[in-house]
């Protein structure tokens, strides 16, 4: 009685814990080799770290549900695009922090010279979608999009600034845009602050270079 318990309890923990940010979607993988595969792709969630990325942070592939899954590091992945329903979601991997040891997985939500990134990050006890073949593992695409990535980012150049809820932001902002003088106005006099972060990018590839 107690083992049968203790098996319980720990599928339960691992259905919380194991969650994805994609589940087993369809999918397109573009390597750094040149090779392209079709088939479906599955991005596991990783721990929030705002300092350092995961060495385990991993791509999963596989043709078909029957078929042998594929493991792929960020720094083998070009690009990744998840066909969701009416919608294609465009991942790619590059550096996020400012030591640049490790690339990440990021969602490309806008694109031009200065890019609008986002990720979602595991902050606490999520539930997952089981399946039948593996109940570590969810079908489907979650809700995890553009709309709800807890960590987002502007990238400029291959340089990074977070939108991050600490003071500081707008100062930042003014030295990573030090080559538009116009946005660094706006961000002077407080017209435009971290709420404004899509229309940052937008002013900046409107109006700057």
């Amino acid at each position: 009685m107690q083992s049968k318990l203790i098996t319980i309890l720990f599928f339960v923990f691992v259905s919380h814990s194991l969650v994805a940010q994609y589940g087993w979607t369809d999918a397109e993988v573009f390597l750094k080799s040149g090779e392209v595969k079709t088939g479906q792709a599955f991005l596991p969630l990783q721990p929030y770290n705002a300092i350092t990325i995961s060495s385990n942070e991993m791509l999963k592939f596989r043709t078909d549900r029957k078929a042998k899954k594929e493991k792929y590091k960020p720094n083998q992945v070009d690009s990744v695009l998840f066909k969701v329903e009416d919608r294609v979601d465009k991942y790619t991997s590059m550096f996020i922090s400012k030591k640049k040891k490790r690339l990440a997985f990021v969602q490309l939500i806008v694109e031009g010279n200065v890019a609008i990134v986002g990720r979602t990050e595991k902050t606490n006890m999520q539930t997952s979608i089981q399946n039948d073949e593996n109940p570590w593992e969810q079908e489907g695409p979650s809700a995890s999009n553009y709309f709800n990535h807890n960590r987002l980012f502007l990238v400029k150049e291959g340089e990074v600034l977070e939108k991050v809820k600490v003071k500081g932001f707008r100062v930042r902002a003014m030295e990573f845009f030090a080559d538009c003088d116009a946005l660094v106005k706006k961000l002077d006099s407080k017209k435009m602050h971290k709420d404004n972060f899509y229309e940052i990018a937008a002013f900046y590839n409107t109006n700057c270079n």
